[in-house]
């Protein structure tokens, strides 16, 4: 196992001080996996004031004093470095009330969540795994650090980032933890919406979702998530298939429910407007089969906008896509047809010219795109001028 210079660089200058210090974490879970880690948080002996006088002359950032994290900035990358620490007493299922720092690394694994997240890495002073982390990846399994109930009741989240490393891992979860998840689910209530969701949107745009949703659904930790809500087994399973973007798997997650159940869900999980739109959108899109004609693909085109691709991809992964269908579509596509009221050759301006008032401008409007939609060889502005004409004096 190796860590890059500018990690080497951080630890190597707390070594050379009299201080200890360790890769930690999901970065060390990684590179046992195999997988290169994203980025590096480092756990020292040092006590904050002592890495921040240590590193003065890099750039730092007092991240979080109060609970011993400062940010180092190493050849322009940023690095958590915290200080060992034991935490105090939890009172609102997410965070201590206090912490105490210490001088031992064990004591400070000991208060990770899951044992393949309580590991720690030095080139010098080798690998640290009190809790058996690496046999656990070995088997495959999430297990938490010491007492599950004792983990779950400090920190509720825990308890979905638990499904989520499942998903994201492909682990199942060990008998125990599962048992104390499901037991102590109510807690949940207890967390902010918006970091159930982070962790929900985590793991449904994981490698393998069906998994841990299987067993969120027997558990009952969907009355926490969405209310309640969870399509088919068959629709979960389609999940895991087209690319791992937020708006499309939850559009494929959303595609059993009406549109405005499905906002309040979105809502409720705290996701952005645009993302709750744009998942309303896919989901409305392919919740029925895509067949039809080649105006029907245009009306379709028109219909998602900007997410004609998603909308293919969540149908397809679905199995309710014709090959057909998505043929006229990409035909359409390509030759960039007109498909919706702004690619018209004229606009309510031009109707306006004409002499056409009031709401008789968009219905014509509407009724010169149905033509186009049907007949895009006449999406031209003499052509539909003149049947804007025409349709007037029928008026």
């Amino acid at each position: 196992m190796r860590y890059p210079e500018y990690v080497a660089k951080i630890i190597e200058r707390l070594e050379s001080l009299g201080f200890e210090a360790y890769i930690v974490g999901g970065s060390v879970r990684d590179m046992v996996i195999g997988k290169d880690p994203n980025d590096f948080d480092v756990t020292t002996s040092a006590l904050p004031e002592q890495t921040l006088a240590a590193f003065s002359d890099y750039r730092t950032i007092p991240t979080g004093l109060k609970h011993g994290t400062v940010t180092v900035l190493s050849d322009g990358n940023p690095i958590e470095i915290t200080t060992f620490r034991i935490d105090g007493e939890y009172l609102d299922s997410r965070r201590p009330e206090s912490v105490e720092f210490t001088d031992d690394i064990t004591a400070d694994l000991s208060r990770r969540d899951f044992t393949v997240n309580a590991m720690a890495y030095n080139h010098a002073r080798g690998f640290i795994d009190p809790f058996g982390g690496k046999r656990d990846i070995a088997n495959r399994l999430i297990r938490a650090v010491g007492e599950p109930h004792r983990r779950f009741g400090e920190d509720a989240l825990r308890i979905m980032r638990a499904f989520r490393f499942s998903a994201q891992l492909g682990f199942e979860i060990d008998a125990d933890t599962l048992a104390a998840a499901g037991e102590l689910t109510p807690k949940l209530a207890n967390i902010a919406r918006e970091r159930i969701g982070v962790e929900f949107i985590k793991l449904i745009c994981s490698a393998r979702p069906e998994y841990p949703i299987e067993l969120m659904r027997e558990l009952g930790l969907f009355e926490y998530v969405t209310n309640g809500y969870v399509p088919s087994a068959e629709t979960v399973r389609a999940l895991s298939a087209p690319p791992a973007v937020e708006r499309v798997r939850l559009g494929i997650f959303m595609s059993e429910c009406d549109s405005e159940r499905a906002g309040e869900i979105l809502h409720g999980l705290r996701v952005s407007n645009k993302l709750l739109s744009n998942t309303k959108n896919i989901a409305k899109n392919c919740a029925a089969r895509l067949s039809g004609t080649e105006t029907d693909a245009r009306r379709f085109i028109g219909s998602c906008g900007e997410l004609t691709e998603d909308v293919l991809a969540a149908a397809r992964a679905l199995g309710r896509l014709d090959a057909e269908f998505e043929s006229y579509v990409r035909e359409n596509l390509a030759k960039k047809v007109c498909t919706d009221s702004k690619g018209l050759a004229i606009n309510g301006s031009h109707l306006i010219k004409l002499g056409i008032k009031g709401r008789d401008v968009g219905e014509i409007l509407a009724r010169l795109l149905e033509h186009v939609l049907e007949y895009p060889e006449d999406n031209d502005t003499e052509k539909l001028t003149a049947l804007a004409k025409n349709l007037s004096e029928k008026m």
